[in-house]
């Protein structure tokens, strides 16, 4: 099946070689002239087709203060904000180790943020558990007014009077899908919120969200969910196409799967991955070679922005973003695309 399907690339790459009298790895009209930014759901934001995800930073379990420092992070943003990148992401939880330090995912950010002179677009989120303070301290979240508060809170940390981007990390039995609304919408009213979105949530749950904000006039934007090649639910379940149809951005978060989407586990090989999957990353390895001499982790996250989802993967190194942004120098084509799904549907993937 592999090699049915280099067959199948290679012909398209020799057939758009002679129309356009070009050497064989040049890069195909589509590719040279690729969009930057996109719209976000219906909002007036415009984002980077690439998004760059904070979950690390100021986490000393995933190394901050050891393996990686504010500094090293500065450097990680700057790469970004050069490569394009203009939507970073974060939530009030990230990080909360490091918060007392001033140094959550949120302060971090907002610092960085702030020293930019470029426009760019910040979205975090509220916890919906309400012993959330137990972790990073206020009171006992229970209603719309703690909404509000947790918002405020937020916005402190960051040095923001106004985020662009306010989700709801997920959806939990506490907080009823009506009080969430009536939150949201009065952070909207006060000011303090450029476009709601939503994290983790099912058709059901955001068809109903999406309801009761529309009822409101405010549309719900953007709906974060755990999507990429080796996890395709989104695709499998309608959430995708109920996106489309409410003009809701799927943005996905995990776009690497932990790391295994990469040219990483290839090379030193990785107990985690089947035997299928390993098929499917050489795969990504001869797109990437046929597309430029792209990499693995470029190719995987093209292949999600080509579905028309805006990827957040996270860095926490110069040569880790170096590598992400250079998934928004080039795109798959049509049948680039049908030619993955094709070995991801042969193993039900």
């Amino acid at each position: 099946m592999l090699l049915q399907c280099s067959n199948t690339l290679r012909r398209n790459v020799i057939r758009r070689t002679n129309s356009s009298r070009r050497p064989l790895l040049l890069l195909s009209a589509a590719q040279e002239s690729v969009q930057n930014t996109v719209q976000l759901g219906s909002s007036d934001l415009h984002v980077s087709r690439l998004g760059l995800g904070s979950l690390q930073w100021g986490d000393t379990q995933q190394g901050y203060g050891s393996r990686f420092n504010e500094d090293q992070l500065k450097e990680v943003f700057n790469t970004a904000v050069a490569g394009g990148v203009n939507f970073f992401d974060t939530a009030e939880i990230y990080g909360y180790q490091s918060m007392k330090e001033g140094s959550s995912s949120e302060q971090i950010l907002g610092r960085l943020a702030n020293s930019s002179d470029d426009r760019l677009v910040l979205g975090t989120k509220f916890f919906t558990v309400p012993w959330t303070n137990v972790l990073i301290g206020g009171g006992f979240r229970l209603g719309r007014q703690a909404i509000i508060r947790a918002l405020k809170a937020s916005l402190e940390r960051m040095g923001l009077e106004k985020i662009d981007l306010y989700q709801v990390h997920f959806p939990f039995p506490a907080y009823s899908q009506e009080v969430l609304a009536e939150g949201f919408a009065e952070a909207v009213d006060e000011g303090l919120v450029g476009a709601v979105g939503v994290c983790n949530y099912d058709v059901d749950q955001l068809r109903k969200f999406h309801s009761l904000m529309a009822a409101r006039s405010i549309p719900v934007v953007s709906n974060q969910v755990k999507y990429n090649i080796f996890e395709r639910k989104p695709e499998k379940t309608g959430l995708i196409q109920l996106c489309r149809d409410l003009k809701v951005t799927l943005v996905a978060h995990s776009p690497l799967q932990q790391g295994l989407l990469t040219g990483r586990s290839l090379e030193e090989g990785n107990d985690k991955a089947t035997k299928d999957q390993m098929t499917v990353l050489k795969l990504l390895q001869f797109i990437g070679a046929v597309s430029g001499n792209r990499t693995v982790t470029q190719v995987a996250l093209a292949y999600l922005m080509g579905k028309g989802a805006i990827p957040i993967p996270g860095a926490k190194s110069v040569e880790q973003v170096k590598d992400l942004i250079g998934a928004l120098q080039f795109s798959l084509d049509e049948n680039e695309i049908a030619v993955i799904d094709e070995r991801l549907e042969a193993f039900k993937g």
